[in-house]
């Protein structure tokens, strides 16, 4: 009984340490500003503003496991993000592939 009890201890003083934490961290932070409605080459997606980055850029997709649903989402969305563009290189319309982001 009196190692159980030892045990128990150890175990009760342990535990709190061992939570979860988020190991992502993030290259920018951005705002999804909305869907780009319009109709030209580049159109499509969902304009995002990335901090530091002065060209409009757009994206087509997340992430899955985002968090974000667009269907019932209020724009301006605040977001942290890791990105790049395909193949390495921005392209006439600067489409962008996101690989992780969260709510900011």
């Amino acid at each position: 009984m009196k190692y159980f009890l030892v045990f128990m201890l150890c175990v009760i003083s342990i535990s709190p340490a061992c939570k979860k934490s988020s190991s992502t961290s993030y290259m920018n932070t951005a705002t999804i500003t909305g869907p780009d409605m319009g109709m030209t080459v580049c159109s499509g997606g969902y304009f995002i503003t990335i901090d530091g980055i002065t060209a409009v850029t757009r994206f087509n997709t997340l992430p899955s496991g985002s968090g974000i649903d667009f269907t019932t989402a209020t724009f301006p969305i605040n977001v942290k993000l890791n990105w790049h563009h395909p193949a390495g290189d921005p392209g006439p319309c600067n489409i962008i592939i996101i690989d992780a982001i969260a709510r900011n």
